[in-house]
């Protein structure tokens, strides 16, 4: 498209930004002068829908966006890829629009690229070389403040999407970070330094404070810091007792609250006549949500093994990777639960699609909108179960929001510019490789920002 309109010797930008009353907009092309018969400020924009249906809803939405955004272009073609659409089949969205809609299908398309073979079919063999270039591009040419104009508008949504009941909170190990329970990296060297003197007092050897640290770097180097090959090895290392040795490690030095555990709560608490929250996805083995929730007088279940349900009245907290409460007097039958805290425990999850564990976060993949607190988002298994149900959504929407940490590098005066263009650079690649997984990154800048934005998506 860039080529084509560039022959009539008419400007043209992709990704291109314009400020509006309303805050910034994006267009998938723009031509500013327009090009064959469409006189004056044209846009083009790509969609995709895969039946008739949500090809209407697309259609209507953009058209909305567009009148609502108050944009000055004369001409606003809709180019949907997957379902033919012809004018006059969607003539009644043209009503009381202030520009000319035009809906483009691929045949449309197809006699554009016809114009131009060569570039089409070189294009179409390095499909990954252009998008990577353009999207480096794109962030080369992106303004600073643009993490926070998008942040903004995730945040409208996500109250949107809690206020309809329709919002399923994902939660990692940064969730419980701030409430001091034990780090990945501290749960392991624990359980290894238990072992060690466990081994040693067996033989009559006493170790001291500097010996465990140099016998607990040697065996890490060996098993060469894979976490999961290090956790295999010590829970044959302690047989029957590695979970109780894991719950007293795992709460050693625990509070039961954090300022983030207590927005959680509050986003879980009901409004009048609503849910808010559809249920919560917990991937960590700790009871603080259940606590919270206790407190704040929020009917709550922990559901971490087959064949658990939530009442209707009940905020189900699944715990896909298993179960570890501090008491575990409080809750029944937690041998059935999983840990996956070892490589085969993993395996077994990764291996077998139709576990309980992988069929609950797909349900909600698929049947709501998430949120992710606390995730890195680098999980292997969680990214394969993002990918089937971006597979399975009807349309090409990021419909999923995964709440990250933006990362700043060092300040050198010398590379200054360069540097703040490698962060903008670094930023659209994540968020292109996100949105294939159909996950929208809500960047901040401190950890202590993530309650505030809870409290926002309440409103």
């Amino acid at each position: 498209m860039e080529d084509y309109i560039e022959r009539q010797d008419n400007l043209v930008h992709v990704n291109y930004r314009m400020k509006t009353n309303v805050g910034f907009f994006e267009y998938d092309i723009y031509a500013p002068d327009g090009f064959d018969s469409y006189v004056g400020q044209t846009v083009i924009e790509l969609k995709i829908a895969r039946n008739r249906l949500i090809a209407k809803r697309i259609l209507r939405d953009t058209v909305g966006r567009f009148a609502t955004h108050e944009t000055e272009a004369k001409n606003v073609i809709i180019l949907v890829i997957g379902e033919n659409v012809k004018n006059k089949d969607f003539s009644s969205l043209e009503n009381n629009t202030r520009f000319k809609i035009d809906f483009w299908d691929v045949d449309n398309f197809v006699s554009i690229c016809e114009k131009n073979k060569d570039l089409f079919i070189e294009t179409y063999n390095n499909l990954s070389k252009y998008i990577i270039r353009d999207t480096v591009s794109k962030g080369i040419g992106r303004e600073p403040q643009t993490y926070v104009d998008k942040r903004n508008q995730y945040i409208k949504q996500l109250n949107e999407e809690y206020h309809s009941d329709n919002l399923t909170l994902f939660l990692g190990a940064g969730a419980s970070h701030d409430a001091k329970i034990a780090t990945w990296e501290s749960l392991i060297s624990g359980l290894f330094v238990s072992l060690i003197n466990k081994s040693f007092k067996t033989n009559g050897i006493q170790l001291t404070y500097e010996d465990e640290k140099e016998l607990l770097q040697a065996v890490m180097n060996q098993n060469g810091y894979s976490p999961l090959l290090q956790t295999r090895f010590l829970r044959q290392g302690f047989e029957d007792d590695f979970e109780d040795l894991v719950r007293n490690i795992l709460y050693k030095y625990a509070e039961n609250t954090s300022n983030l555990l207590e927005e959680i709560g509050q986003l879980c608490i009901p409004l009048r006549g609503r849910f808010g929250i559809k249920a919560i996805v917990n991937y960590n083995f700790d009871d603080l949500v259940e606590k919270n929730l206790e407190r704040l007088r929020v009917k709550a279940r922990a559901i971490y093994s087959e064949g658990e349900k939530a009442d209707s009245d009940e905020l189900g907290i699944y715990h896909v990777h298993g179960f570890l409460p501090e008491d575990k007097g409080t809750y029944e039958h937690l041998s059935k639960s999983l840990l996956v805290f070892s490589e085969e425990g993993y395996h077994k999850l990764s291996l077998d699609p139709y576990n309980w564990a992988n069929m609950i976060q797909l349900e909600f993949l698929t049947k709501s909108t998430c949120l992710f607190i606390g995730l890195s988002m680098t999980d292997p298994n969680l990214r394969r179960l993002l990918d089937i149900a971006a597979q399975k959504n009807n349309d090409d929407s990021c419909k999923h929001y995964a709440l990250i940490k933006r990362e700043k590098l060092k300040r050198i005066p010398t590379i200054g510019e360069k540097l703040l263009n490698f962060e903008q650079v670094n930023e659209e690649l994540q968020e292109s490789f996100f949105r294939e997984l159909g996950v929208n990154i809500v960047w901040y800048d401190d950890h202590v920002e993530i309650p505030k934005l809870l409290e926002t998506i309440k409103g």
